[in-house]
């Protein structure tokens, strides 16, 4: 089945890029989110630095002990989780630096790294300005029932394949989660969120993106969607939409009987809630 997701566009100018007209931008498309090497990340980042220098390293993470994985990523990276039937971690890290000159740029990919300790993972380097910048993409395959706290700037996150515990933050980047159970916490500031063949307690919440959610079984969830403000909408096509309960203004929808098993909230943008497609 090929995942209809949405992609989300980002441009980012940080202060001192700003100054030197220096431009940090990512392009995401979660329909890739599958790809499992650095080369077919669901995110892309293009710069006006004339040098770019990249590594990549695996990983095998021991998670005897562990009850929860924190992952952090860097200020412009991307975070792509995937269950697996194993007991361990495997991560992949895919580092990257920018610069005006490529030697410049391989001293500052020297400086970048990806630490993992007592069910820590963060990415951590030297300081991004008008001279350089860099980022770490990572790849990381979890047990299937892992328990995950994931944060993300303007890298964006997908999750595939887990019937867990996963909590999930981005700034600006785009959030998806594609054919996956158990319990999501999902939020994002501006970026959107795309819920795709889903099922157990789902919270999406975005302040300023969009929300789409495709239901493979519109007649066995309970979903409940609301928009505060604005002139978003809610669009629904599935079978139970007209027969739901809408507020006046076609900003709160509630499909189904009992405790809601899907939540989705948006301050001011649309939400839409759709079938799966085949």
């Amino acid at each position: 089945m090929r995942l209809l997701l949405a992609a989300v566009m980002a441009l980012t100018l940080t202060a001192p890029a700003l100054a030197a007209r220096q431009i940090i931008g990512s392009e995401q498309d979660h329909s890739l989110a599958a790809g499992s090497d650095c080369e077919g990340f669901f995110k892309t980042t293009f710069t006006s630095f004339h040098a770019q220098v990249s590594d990549k390293e695996q990983r095998d993470i021991q998670l005897t002990g562990i009850d929860e994985l924190h992952v952090t990523a860097s200020e412009e990276g991307g975070v792509s989780i995937r269950g697996w039937n194993r007991p361990y971690a495997r991560l992949t890290v895919c580092r990257n630096a920018v610069a005006n000159t490529k030697a410049h740029a391989s001293r500052v990919l020297s400086s970048v790294n990806v630490s993992h300790a007592k069910g820590e993972i963060a990415a951590y380097g030297p300081v991004s300005n008008d001279t350089q910048a860099w980022w770490v993409n990572m790849i990381l395959y979890v047990p299937r029932r892992a328990t995950v706290d994931v944060r993300a700037s303007n890298g964006g996150v997908a999750i595939r394949d887990m019937s867990g515990s996963v909590t999930a933050h981005a700034t600006s980047g785009g959030i998806s989660v594609a054919q996956s159970t158990g319990r999501y916490k999902i939020s994002t500031n501006s970026g959107g969120i795309t819920l795709d063949s889903v099922s157990g307690v789902i919270e999406a919440t975005s302040r300023e993106g969009a929300i789409a959610l495709r239901l493979a079984a519109p007649n066995e969830q309970t979903v409940e969607a609301r928009i505060a403000e604005g002139t978003g909408e809610i669009v629904c096509t599935v079978r139970g939409c007209e027969g739901g309960q809408w507020a006046t203004n076609r900003r709160q929808l509630r499909i189904g009987e009992g405790v809601p098993d899907i939540r989705l909230f948006t301050n001011a943008a649309p939400i839409h809630i759709g079938p799966v497609t085949f």
